[in-house]
């Protein structure tokens, strides 16, 4: 299991990013039916896991919560009080529609103000091994490009290099055209938008494609569709000592 230092260090907050199988991940986490979406619910009790239809919780009680991701950004988010905690499914849809923004404004409703929060993006896929189609570029330029006016957008046509030693080779261009998205670094310049400074920001470098069989990619299955399905649990939960 995976830990983002900024969170690690609350005392109020246990969080994790794992496997499907690590023995720490708690057994009562609770999962939204993931459809891709910019909702953000808050966690009742008589929810069912994986029946609400969302891509974001949130809660203040002390129910594990949870997302899973297999190339998507999997976003944590905490008070830095403890006080509430948020776990958010970042597909590119999701993303830009605004889930990160409505992730914020559920803390803002709680009267937790965004430089009171910390936020750790876990294991997703790299822009060395994330692909996109010039049509994508085009359409993500002309509804999102006000977020960078003045620095470089969230993509390359040189696919660039691993952040971290490959052990699985890179993707190689299938289309003509096509660039290198950089989801996280999208993820990072909305959460900026957002009103949540770059140091309060943690993002792994582990590339879920290139990095390590043992982490879930959805693209490198279908690359390589003999390998088995998983998927990456990435966990947050408030603990009992805030109280």
């Amino acid at each position: 299991m995976q830990q983002a230092d900024n969170l690690g260090a609350l005392p109020g907050v246990d969080h994790g990013f794992c496997t499907i199988n690590d023995p720490l991940r708690p057994d009562d986490v609770f999962i939204c039916k993931q459809v891709h979406s910019a909702t953000v619910i808050e966690w009742e009790a008589d929810q069912q896991s994986n029946t609400v239809p969302a891509d974001g919780v949130f809660t203040g009680e002390r129910q594990p919560i949870a997302v899973i991701t297999a190339d998507c950004l999997p976003i944590l988010i905490a008070a830095k009080n403890a006080a509430s905690v948020a776990a958010v499914h970042g597909g590119w849809k999701g993303l830009q529609a605004g889930i990160i923004a409505n992730a914020v404004q559920r803390f803002a409703e709680e009267g937790i103000a965004a430089e009171q929060l910390l936020v750790a993006i876990g294991p997703s896929i790299k822009p060395c091994c994330y692909e996109v189609s010039e049509g994508f570029i085009g359409q993500l330029q002309a509804d999102q490009g006000h977020l960078w006016p003045d620095t470089p957008a969230p993509w390359s046509v040189v696919q660039p290099a691993p952040l971290l030693p490959a052990q699985i080779a890179p993707p190689q261009a299938q289309q003509t055209g096509s660039a290198w998205f950089d989801l996280s670094g999208y993820g990072v310049m909305l959460l900026q938008a957002a009103g949540i400074r770059r140091e309060q920001i943690e993002v792994s470098a582990v590339c879920t494609y290139c990095t390590s069989p043992a982490f879930a990619s959805y693209r490198r299955r279908t690359h390589h569709p003999d390998e088995p399905k998983t998927l990456l649990y990435s966990w947050i939960a408030r603990r009992a000592i805030t109280d």
